[in-house]
């Protein structure tokens, strides 16, 4: 294949150096895309002579055009009816089958996940700002906006299948550990138009994080670098009984939960997060939450320094009795009212306020002992920041719950496995099989008659040719009444 292109130099006059780059850049694309249109002409023609002419009927040739980095492809196709359907017709394009052409809409995968790695990190006009510069594409904000939509649906589907396995003891997970950890916390993100006005101005969006310990690898500045092992991560607007089944599913897809034998969840002590577990786990009071309830109800600067002692020393029932006597001890009334907010919070989280290493329970080795390491909990922090406040909150930010929950699916798959894998296909669901049953009412033994008949009314329903005499014998008496 050839492709001609004559340029006249002298002819056009070049005011600055941009100006020769990109007169140069938009001569690749064109000379790009007249190259695929070709190669997907030829490629299509050769499927069309090759091809089962019993099964795929052609149709005709189709125009279509799929945008890419090098622009929009307008090309012709050839469409085929598949005859093997048993119900209905269905229309194939044999090309995009044997190329594995992704995409959603007319828009290549490609640039699909270019516009979601680029939302992940700034706005959707920047974003459109940066595609239109980069591919010659010409696309609006609201264009980006709708990958991002489909994006978020194909993942939400993707959490959705997922949790649907583990229901049924099927999770793809292949990363064997014998302990996880798993942190939860909540980001409160102002919403827009009628989610404004159903749910107020803001909403908590539940997020959480499992791995299986933690890892130091240096970096160029010779500083050691803390990374969680294996990490997955789930938030969305879901309810609490929702939320931990999703967030489930995404650990089991990840992670072989037959294996599990200790679970180890840090939180604040807020309702939604799930305090008591299956058998083989265990919750923790998170120390920042701990720590920070200490110093907002306690005003006695004095009061607080012996609080503190306790509290770090794992002294919990003594901590517990002398915050009770300062109650009594003080006239105050707000400082009261604080200390019996201290003193309810952590009377309800009493099992959950000393850490997992002092509780004298066996806590298994990690998958690679030496190379993954114990982790000591308290990332959660960090990653709200990471996963969802670094993009979603503040800057004057508003969202709706369905868009908000599509970008937040999308920021955790980035900041864990990587937006490759939203397009992968799982394994198709299981059918399950119809259990047969009777609704006919069961037939009494007792009523059932001994004889029914003669026994010799087929008679008149027997044919038995060339034999008529053996007909009549049988008008007489039945065929066991008969002795030989």
């Amino acid at each position: 294949m050839t492709i001609t292109v004559e340029v006249e130099e002298s002819k056009r006059r070049f005011q600055t150096f941009d100006d020769i780059v990109s007169f140069a850049s938009e001569l690749g694309m064109e000379i790009g895309r007249e190259f695929v249109n070709r190669i997907l002409e030829a490629r299509d023609e050769e499927l069309r002579k090759e091809r089962d002419t019993r099964r795929y009927r052609c149709k005709g040739k189709q125009q279509t055009s799929i945008k890419t980095k090098l622009g929009a492809i307008e090309y012709r196709r050839n469409v085929y009816i598949d005859r093997s359907v048993a119900d209905g017709i269905k229309c194939v394009h044999l090309l995009d089958e044997d190329l594995g052409i992704e995409k959603i809409g007319q828009i290549a995968k490609e640039v699909c996940e270019t516009a979601g790695e680029l939302v992940c990190e700034s706005s959707y006009r920047a974003a459109t700002r940066t595609i239109t510069e980069t591919t010659g594409l010409s696309i609006s904000p609201q264009g980006v906006w709708n990958i991002v939509q489909k994006l978020g649906e194909q993942r939400a589907g993707q959490v959705e299948r997922h949790t649907e396995l583990t229901r049924l003891g099927r999770g793809v997970g292949c990363v064997e550990s014998k302990i996880l950890y798993e942190e939860n916390d909540g980001v409160w993100l102002k919403l827009q138009g009628k989610d404004r006005k159903e749910c107020g101005p803001s909403k908590e969006m539940k997020v959480g994080i499992a791995y299986d310990g933690a890892t130091w690898e240096k970096q160029k500045s010779g500083k050691p670098r803390r990374t969680l092992d294996c990490k997955v991560a789930h938030a969305s607007f879901e309810p609490a009984k929702k939320f931990r089944e999703s967030k489930e599913g995404v650990i089991a897809s990840r992670y072989d939960v037959k294996k599990i034998e200790l679970r180890i969840i840090n939180g604040d002590g807020a309702n939604w997060i799930q305090k008591k577990g299956k058998a083989g786990c265990i919750c923790v009071l998170d120390k920042f939450h701990r720590n920070k309830k200490l110093t907002e109800c306690i005003k006695d600067k004095d009061f607080l320094e012996t609080a503190r002692n306790l509290l770090f020393s794992n002294r919990i029932d003594d901590l517990l009795t002398c915050i009770a006597a300062q109650i009594d001890s003080t006239e105050d009334e707000a400082e009261q009212d604080g200390l019996r907010e201290l003193l309810t919070y952590y009377a309800e989280n009493r099992e959950a306020m000393t850490g997992p290493y002092d509780r004298g329970i066996d806590i298994p080795e990690t998958r690679a002992p030496g190379i993954i390491h114990h982790a000591r909990l308290g990332s959660m922090e960090s990653n709200i920041f990471t996963l969802i406040g670094n993009r979603m909150k503040d800057r004057r930010c508003c969202w709706s719950i369905r868009g908000a929950n599509h970008l937040a699916n999308l920021l955790c798959l980035k900041h864990t496995t990587g937006l490759d894998s939203l397009f992968p296909s799982l394994e198709p669901m299981p059918q399950s099989e119809p259990v047969w049953t009777d609704v006919r009412k069961p037939i009494s033994a007792s009523r059932m008659p001994l004889t029914a008949g003669s026994g010799t009314e087929c008679y008149n329903r027997t044919s038995i040719p060339n034999l008529p005499w053996l007909k009549d014998i049988f008008s007489y008496c039945s065929f066991t009444e008969l002795t030989f």
